[in-house]
């Protein structure tokens, strides 16, 4: 193999490392805008008022459950005590059976035979045989009127501790609910206390941006005031005209933001190289749409050349993020527009 193939074949390997590179990078978001931030609060206001209205509901009908279920002990209650009642009942009657029948038939109690036994005729005879059957029955009747009385009583005692168990599932389910329902309104108010702290930053930024575009504008009309009299067209708030690089050719005016590689910044990106696989650098990476602005252009921004290395959800169109150093840098260089050039 020839020297000049092995150094096509040698530049083959390395751009196709470098673009795997960039698909497996992670991309670092740009600072999101004030309106942004705004939006985002209010989707967690929302949110968090719906989740303490779910929370208010479920603690309503744990309060319902609550007083239901003490209704029920208390039914429960009078039910055992009903039961104990027709137990005592039955046994005593139970008792005195068993007294009558011993006293009749082991103590020698003759009073039932001679009862019948002292018929004049048959006719008394049988009625008195009937007596004696009928007290042997009512005894029986009695014995399994109660009994009744007892198997209804356990069986309704049966569906209050079945009603109760299942009050107590509801209730343990709707604890859980509670507990998964307060959890998500503390994360809830965590995110909405972080994006609060972030839009007001944001809105510093941008009202420092303003006052010194302002300041530039009002330096800018002062010195054309001073070497002209012709009058000028004034510059809108938030816009940088830098001298235009001699030969460059200029793509247009964008607007610049700027951002650095913390959390608010880039969220769970933070820390992690560019999409083009290079570590962000601070005068050099900026991030662009690649549709505006191919990856690896240099470009001159207000007389810095920087290079396209980096992309984010929120860069797209005429949009340019400048990556500085720190977030305090971030917040302080503001947002603008400006005209870029290309550096080569």
């Amino acid at each position: 193999m020839g020297m000049k193939t092995k150094r096509l074949v040698l530049a083959g390997i390395t751009a196709l490392s470098v673009a795997a590179i960039g698909c497996v990078s992670t991309f670092v978001y740009a600072q999101p805008s004030s309106s942004e931030l705004e939006q985002k609060t209010s989707s967690l206001n929302n949110e968090l008022s719906s989740l303490n209205g779910e929370l208010a509901s479920l603690l309503n009908e744990m309060d319902t459950l609550s007083s239901e279920s003490e209704e029920l002990a208390s039914k429960m209650e009078e039910t055992q005590a009903r039961l104990d009642e027709a137990q005592a009942k039955g046994e005593q009657q139970y008792e005195d059976m068993k007294l009558r029948i011993k006293y009749m038939y082991e103590a020698g109690d003759t009073s039932f035979i001679e009862l019948i036994c002292s018929s004049k005729s048959m006719s008394d005879f049988l009625n008195k045989t009937d007596f004696v059957k009928n007290v042997s029955e009512y005894d029986r009747s009695m014995l399994d009127e109660l009994l009744k009385t007892q198997n209804e009583i356990c069986e309704e005692n049966e569906q209050l501790e079945k009603q109760h168990q299942e009050l107590v599932g509801k209730q343990e389910e709707l604890r859980a609910k509670r507990t998964q329902v307060e959890s998500l309104i503390s994360s809830t108010s965590s995110q909405l206390a972080d994006y609060q702290a972030q839009l007001e930053r944001a809105k510093q930024a941008e009202a420092l941006a303003t006052q010194q575009a302002l300041a530039q504008q009002q330096q800018q009309q002062q010195s054309s005031g001073s070497t002209s009299q012709q009058p000028t067209r004034p510059v809108p708030p938030e816009e940088h005209t830098p001298a235009s690089p001699e030969g460059k050719k200029s793509l247009g005016s964008f607007r610049i933001t700027h951002y650095c590689p913390c959390y608010a910044c880039c969220g769970s990106w933070s820390g992690g190289t560019t999409s083009s696989g290079t570590i962000p650098t601070p005068g050099r990476t900026i991030a662009v749409d690649p549709g505006v602005i191919p990856l690896g252009t240099r470009v001159i921004i207000n007389g810095q050349v920087y290079v396209a290395e980096d992309t984010g959800g929120a860069i797209k169109g005429k949009k340019i993020d400048i990556f500085v150093g720190s977030h305090g840098g971030a917040l302080a260089a503001g947002t603008y527009y400006t005209e870029v050039y290309l550096a080569d």
